[in-house]
């Protein structure tokens, strides 16, 4: 258990959590990086790791703490993070080479189960690192942090700041800071607006990674006519047509065409008018809700149109409770349809792509893939980046039928070819 390098003043102890942190699920937010053999020893990346993490943990103090639930709070008490280290009897380069599983990658987490310790306990981590040290020299680090104090934001911005201080041996002195969002957003009494989702126990989904490369992804804009003036993202054509799959998935399962809705989380940095919103850590998003009815087809704008009239709107939101209402109003929207269970579908996405991923250098090069791993208990798409920037990883998850009929569909089959599982 690893604690920071300089103890937490008295004044910092007690961190209390926004609006947004408590309406996150209480999960762990995986990622890894994948590294290749380097000239550096496996003692001296490893001790480097743990000194550096230490060091960067006095900046990201509540990260160290514990989750106090009866206050909605981060005690920054100092009681550590969770650093485990491995040997993998293994050549990196290799076990990539060959698929990987997507089920195999959940090994290299601190907690790989389908179901890890839950992050809101008074005792469970908030961090978790995991340093697989494969027989080549190479290495993957797995991280999990607790959803409850940090969005793909945060989470990528810890990540850049530990792989600076482990590269330089220095942490900067100025930095994104905790509590801000909370003192603008402090947590409300809700009512109406919570949703707890039903048990998926039995449901086993299954995870695949799909990869729509630069080539891919210009002629799938090529055969779209958009009539807006908007110029569709990479992310964009992605979503639309895993929406336009999924739709025709259910509309062959069901024997006729169902209303659907396409969720997916807006990042509000850079948007809002509110200050210093732009690099405060912790959660900072909203749902982007695309509405799509059962008698439509789907159109391609549809998901870019729901991006554009969203920043918008948060844009023009001047107030903090401008903001409040609005995301407040997406949400109510969002549990409400999925309150209405099989009467229509509900496809969350979430985009970590445009993030830093691929810039954590921690003193023995760039990663050589930054991935996701399989999530077994819920049906969702992650969108990543590939190493060069120009293409999307969607790492989309279903059951079982849905994902056979979702690999040997004519799109999926033509824009792209799931890696061996």
């Amino acid at each position: 258990m690893l604690k920071p390098s300089i103890p937490t003043p008295n004044h910092l102890q007690t961190l209390k959590l926004s609006f947004f942190d408590q309406m996150v699920p209480r999960a762990y937010v995986p990622v890894l990086f994948h590294y290749l053999p380097s000239c550096s020893t496996t003692t001296e990346r490893c001790d480097k790791l743990q000194k550096s993490l230490a060091q960067i943990l006095t900046n990201f103090y509540p990260i160290a703490g514990r989750f106090n639930e009866d206050e909605f709070s981060i005690q920054c008490n100092d009681e550590g993070v969770e650093y485990v280290q491995t040997k993998v009897s293994a050549d990196l380069a290799e076990f990539l080479h060959q698929g990987p599983n997507t089920e195999l990658l959940n090994d290299f987490l601190p907690w790989p189960s389908a179901v890890p310790p839950y992050s809101d306990l008074p005792s469970s981590p908030l961090l978790g690192v995991q340093v697989n040290l494969f027989n080549c020299g190479g290495l993957v680090m797995g991280i999990q942090i607790s959803h409850i104090v940090a969005d793909a934001f945060t989470l990528a911005t810890f990540v850049k700041e530990w792989a600076h201080t482990c590269l330089t041996g220095t942490t900067k002195d100025c930095l994104p800071s905790f509590g801000h969002l909370s003192s603008l957003f402090p947590t409300r009494v809700l009512s109406g607006i919570q949703y707890s989702p039903p048990s998926n126990r039995g449901t086993k989904s299954f995870t695949r990674r799909f990869v729509f490369d630069a080539l891919a992804i210009t002629k799938l804009k090529n055969t779209i006519k958009y009539s807006s003036a908007i110029k569709p993202t990479r992310v964009m054509v992605v979503m639309s047509l895993i929406w336009k799959v999924l739709a025709g998935i259910s509309t062959a399962k069901n024997g006729h065409s169902r209303g659907s809705s396409f969720l997916f989380p807006i990042n509000l940095r850079g948007k809002s008018k509110l200050p210093s919103l732009e690099h405060a850590l912790g959660n900072g998003t909203m749902f982007g809700i695309a509405d799509l009815e059962a008698s439509q087809e789907l159109n391609h704008e549809l998901v870019g149109n729901t991006i554009r009239d969203t920043c918008v709107s948060i844009g023009k939101a001047a107030r903090v409770d401008d903001v409040f209402c609005l995301v407040v109003n997406n949400q109510i929207k969002a549990v409400d349809m999925l309150c209405q269970g099989d009467e229509m579908d509900i496809y969350s996405c979430t985009s970590w792509c445009g993030f830093s991923w691929y810039e954590a250098d921690f003193g023995w090069g760039k990663p050589f893939w930054v991935s996701s791993v399989s999530l077994d208990a819920i049906e969702v798409i992650m969108l990543m980046d590939t190493k060069d920037s120009d293409g999307v990883e969607a790492w989309v998850s279903l059951k079982e039928n849905d994902m056979a009929e979702f690999e040997r569909d004519d799109d999926i089959l033509t824009f792209c070819s799931p890696l061996p599982k």
